[in-house]
């Protein structure tokens, strides 16, 4: 697991669109989807399969996500 700073910096570091596709599949409950679109994007660094995961928990809880079944 990443500390939220480095978390922070990632996210920061995303040009709009793909913080856009973030939220979307983060809101759909798809953070599988989240860690193969950002491993993808050609970012570089490219983030690890724990920062990607850890992107897409920061964001759950920064929107108000809950669980998937209630």
């Amino acid at each position: 697991m990443t500390d939220e700073t480095s978390t922070r910096a990632l996210w920061d570091s995303l040009p709009e669109d793909l913080r856009t596709e973030v939220d979307r599949l983060v809101t759909a409950h798809q953070p599988a989807s989240v860690i193969k679109l950002l491993r993808k994007a050609g970012l570089t660094p490219s983030p690890g399969i724990a920062e990607s995961r850890d992107l897409a928990d920061l964001r759950a809880r920064e929107l108000n996500v809950g669980p998937r079944f209630g």
